[in-house]
C-alpha cells in the first residue's frame, strides 16, 4: 500500500470545498444550533419572565392563604395573586375564560389525605403555583408547633455543596460540570450521525455521476479514501467548533469548572470515535449506489450509538457496574460510556487502557477493512444492495 501524502491532501481539500457548499452541511451547522437556541431562549422567556399569575382558591380547610405573595425566579420577580372563591363552578367558569391560571381547592379532610385539587387549561399548572402552595401548606401545618428559624429549614433543608473525594484529594462538583460530558455525548452523535450523511452522500453521488472513475485515473483507491476521511474529518471538526463556540458563552456565564482530565479525556475519545466512525463510514458507503439502499445498513451503525444515552442514568449512576464496564470496551459505544462513567467517577487506569488498546486496534481494523472494501466498492455498480450481499462482501474482503 503506496501512500502519497500530496494526493491525500489534494483529494481532502477537493473534499472539504465541495462539503461545506453542501445545503445538509450548511442546515445541519448553522441552522440547526440556532433553531435549538431560540426556541431555548423563546422557551425560558415563556416559563420564567412572568410578571404576575392569577390563582383562584376554593379554601374548605384553613390555610389562611395570603392577597398575594412574591416568588423568585431565577432572579425575576413572579407575583403570585391568590383570589378566593366561594363556588367551585365559578371558579372553574373562570379558568376556561382565562380570568385566572388556575383554581386550588383544599378539601376539608386535607389532614387525613393530603388531597389537593388544581384545575387548570394546561396539563401541568406552573411550578410556582404548586411551589407557593406547599410552602403555605407546610406554614399552616407547622404553626404555633415551632419556631421560626425550625420553620425555614424545614422550607429549605439543604443547603448542598458536593465534594468529589479521591486519592489526590477532594474538589467542590458543580451540577453544570457533571452535566457536561452528557453534552459531550449528545454532541458526538450529532456530529457522527452528521457525518455519516456527508460521508454517504459524497461517495454516492461521485459514482452515480462517474466522478469516482476520473478520481481513480489520478489516484489509488488507498490515497483517495484516505483523503476523503481528511477531508471530511475536518469538515466535521468545523463543524463541531462552530458548536462548540456556540456553548462556550454559556459555560462562561455560569462559570463552569472543567477539570483537565475530563477535557483530555473527551478530546481523545472523541477523534478515537470519529476516527472508527469515518473509516468503517466511508468503507460501507462506497458499497452502495443508491442513498436509499445505503441508509438501511447504515441506520443499524448509528443506532448502535444510542445504547450508552439509553443506559445514562445507570452508567453515571453506577459508573463501575458490569454494564458499563462493557460498553466501555466496544468500539461502538466506548466513546460515549467512558466519557459518561467519567463525570461521575475516577476510572481506574486499567479500564482505561484496556478500552484506548481496543479502540485504537478497532480503528487499525476499520481502516485496513475500508481499504479493501473501498477497493472494491468504488467501481461496484450493484442495484438493490442488502445486508446479505454487504456480509457476502465483507467476508470475501
Amino acid at each position: 500500500m503506496k501512500l502519497s501524502i500530496k494526493k491525500i491532501l489534494t483529494i481532502g481539500k477537493r473534499e472539504v470545498m465541495s462539503n461545506i457548499k453542501r445545503k445538509q452541511f450548511l442546515i445541519a451547522t448553522i441552522i440547526v444550533p440556532i433553531v435549538i437556541i431560540a426556541f431555548s431562549v423563546i422557551g425560558s422567556m415563556m416559563m420564567f419572565d412572568i410578571k404576575e399569575i392569577k390563582v383562584g382558591y376554593v379554601d374548605e380547610f384553613g390555610v389562611e392563604i395570603p392577597n398575594k405573595v412574591i416568588e423568585n425566579n431565577l432572579g425575576k420577580n413572579t407575583t403570585i395573586y391568590f383570589l378566593k372563591y366561594e363556588n367551585i363552578e365559578k371558579g372553574k367558569e373562570d379558568v376556561i375564560n382565562e380570568k385566572i391560571n388556575a383554581l386550588i381547592i383544599i378539601p376539608k379532610n386535607y389532614l387525613d389525605t393530603g388531597k389537593i385539587i388544581i384545575y387548570s387549561t394546561t396539563k401541568s399548572p406552573n411550578p410556582l403555583i404548586t411551589e407557593t402552595l406547599n410552602k403555605l401548606l407546610i406554614k399552616k401545618l407547622l404553626k404555633g408547633k415551632v419556631d421560626n428559624k425550625t420553620y425555614e429549614r424545614v422550607i429549605n433543608p439543604m443547603n448542598l455543596t458536593i465534594y468529589s473525594l479521591s486519592k489526590k484529594g477532594f474538589e467542590k462538583e458543580n451540577f453544570l460540570s457533571q452535566l457536561l460530558p452528557v453534552g459531550f455525548v449528545f454532541l458526538l452523535y450529532m456530529a457522527i450521525s452528521s457525518l455519516s450523511g456527508i460521508i454517504v452522500s459524497s461517495v454516492i453521488e461521485e459514482k452515480q455521476n462517474r466522478i469516482m472513475e476520473l478520481l481513480l485515473c489520478y489516484s489509488s483507491a488507498e490515497n483517495l479514501m484516505f483523503g476523503k476521511i481528511l477531508g471530511i474529518s475536518i469538515v466535521g471538526l468545523v463543524q463541531i467548533g462552530i458548536w462548540v463556540m456556540v456553548g462556550i458563552p454559556l459555560l462562561l456565564t455560569y462559570a463552569v469548572k472543567i477539570s483537565l482530565y475530563t477535557i483530555t479525556l473527551a478530546m481523545a475519545y472523541f477523534i478515537m470515535g470519529y476516527l472508527f466512525y469515518s473509516s468503517l463510514l466511508c468503507g460501507l458507503s462506497s458499497l452502495f449506489s443508491h442513498p436509499k439502499d445505503a441508509s438501511q445498513l447504515m441506520s443499524p451503525i448509528i443506532l448502535i450509538q444510542l445504547l450508552p444515552i439509553m443506559f445514562m442514568n445507570t452508567i453515571m449512576v453506577n459508573p463501575n457496574h458490569y454494564l458499563a464496564k462493557i460498553l466501555s470496551y466496544i468500539p461502538f459505544t466506548a466513546p460515549y460510556t467512558v466519557v459518561l462513567r467519567a463525570s461521575s467517577t475516577n476510572i481506574p487506569t486499567t479500564d482505561i487502557a484496556l478500552s484506548t488498546t481496543i479502540m485504537i486496534i478497532s480503528i487499525i481494523i476499520s481502516f485496513l477493512l475500508s481499504i479493501k472494501l473501498f477497493k472494491i466498492g468504488v467501481l461496484l455498480y450493484e442495484e438493490n444492495m442488502n445486508l446479505k450481499k454487504v456480509l457476502k462482501i465483507i467476508f470475501k474482503a
